[in-house]
């Protein structure tokens, strides 16, 4: 029974989320009627109809059902009136209703866009799904069955079962043999077909004889029986064919893209499961799994960000020697990079270039071409990681190889290295630029093995 209330208490929530608020710039027309002083807009008749109407339905019948969805407003508008009269919204069941309502609200949403719009079905693709698949189309069936499920994989249960079942034991007796063992089950008749069907237990019925039971076992925490009452033929061809291979490759599209973003989203989540919930469920075939992050994964990623972020930050201290590399040959004079202006006292660095001592044009034009290829080469590594670290971290790791490449610029400009000609210099950038190639590519590969 509470189940029940909480559940009435859901639905109440998500359909009258916006009933009892006043809206008088209704892009849509406006109200649609008024319930003890509280309007039911248009918008919400519409937003209700778009999500339960049929493609094929006439004028009339549209007509009529946007009536019914109308007055069940109203009565749901009269039941959350007099619901707030008795008192029920300070009730613990109320906001917790409340506040699974807007998880649910806003779980939905997200699934819809992680799933994302799919390209569009060729026909060629349908076809192929049609021709590959016979037993989903011009194979199709409907399959009358009962699905008995118990928890546990009791392997002498499941034995001792089957055996019962092919001495030609009917399901009755099966069911007995579960109570006499206090065995938990859920009995259910089903008329499914074949495309309805999981692909395991689609595979079992088209073995099975006619009202003889079948003991499967499904994963490693379920066990099921199965007794098929009748497959009446229910062929699929032609264009209604093509059209539910074409929402079969789309679903399972946006399956799969909702199935990796869930993936991401829990190998990134940190989850702590406390008192009775802290317990393990490996080799306990009373415990269902709880969702955990995939730890091995975990420190893979983990590794890959770090062998990024210091691949990023080795590029960003090459990149700044360069530079200083690169004026030392292109003006022939002592020039230290300045984390921040002033930062160079006038005894380190000359105030004014001189322009009698630049470099050739043949040597400008090499240094800027090469300077331009590192530039792009570490823009192309900014992108590669752009959506593998997040922007804080980001910024830490070029902000400290730009730091570190100060003070090591320094190592260019102290002692002997005062004296080293243009060309010296100029080899030296040139090392630094393969350097950070072989850095960029050194990421790439190591990122790869991980």
């Amino acid at each position: 029974m509470k189940k029940v209330t909480s559940l009435f208490f859901v639905l109440l929530f998500t359909i009258l989320a916006g009933c009892s608020q006043k809206s008088g710039n209704e892009p849509n027309g406006g109200v649609a009627a008024v319930v003890n002083g509280v309007e039911i807009t248009k918008r919400q008749v519409e937003y209700l109809y778009q999500r339960s109407a049929n493609p094929n339905m006439n004028a009339e019948e549209s007509a009529n059902l946007k009536r019914r969805i109308l007055a069940d407003l109203i009565r749901l508008e009269l039941l959350a009136g007099k619901a707030k009269e008795m008192k029920l919204d300070n009730n613990p069941d109320y906001s917790m209703a409340l506040y699974t309502a807007q998880k649910n609200v806003l779980a939905g949403l997200a699934e819809k866009k992680l799933a994302g719009s799919q390209s569009p079905t060729s026909p060629d693709q349908a076809e192929s799904v049609v021709q590959n698949a016979p037993q989903l189309f011009a194979g199709r069936k409907l399959y009358i069955f009962e699905e008995v499920v118990f928890p546990g994989v009791n392997m002498p249960l499941l034995e001792s079962l089957d055996a019962m079942a092919n001495n030609g034991a009917p399901l009755s007796r099966l069911l007995d043999e579960l109570k006499a063992k206090k065995k938990p089950f859920n009995k259910t008749l089903k008329a499914l077909t074949s495309e309805q069907l999981p692909s395991p237990v689609l595979t079992v019925l088209n073995k099975l004889q006619p009202n003889t039971p079948q003991v499967v076992r499904s994963g490693d925490k379920i066990s099921v029986i199965l007794v098929l009452h009748d497959a009446i033929p229910a062929p699929l061809d032609g264009v209604p064919a093509r059209k539910a291979a074409g929402a079969m490759i789309e679903a399972n599209q946006r399956n799969q893209s909702l199935s990796k973003a869930m993936r991401e989203m829990l190998d990134n989540a940190k989850i702590t499961y406390y008192d009775e919930y802290a317990k393990t469920a490996d080799g306990n075939s009373k415990l269902s799994a709880l969702p955990v992050p995939d730890t091995e994964k975990v420190t893979r990623n983990l590794y890959k960000k770090i062998i990024f972020g210091s691949g990023l930050s080795a590029s960003f201290i090459l990149a700044v020697m360069m530079l200083t590399a690169f004026m030392r040959t292109f003006y022939s004079m002592l020039w230290l990079p300045k984390l921040w202006p002033g930062s160079t006292s006038s005894a380190e660095q000359t105030a004014k270039y001189d322009i009698r001592h630049t470099a050739t044009l043949s040597r400008q034009i090499y240094l800027f071409a090469l300077m331009l290829l590192i530039a792009v080469v570490i823009i192309f590594e900014l992108l590669l990681v752009w959506d593998k670290l997040a922007i804080p971290v980001l910024l830490a790791h070029i902000a400290g190889g730009i730091i570190v490449g100060v003070f090591a610029s320094r190592l260019l400009n102290a002692g002997i290295a005062r004296a080293w000609s243009r060309k010296t210099y100029m080899f030296i950038a040139s090392l630094l630029a393969l350097l950070i190639l072989v850095d960029i590519i050194a990421t790439i590969k190591l990122s790869a093995l991980i």
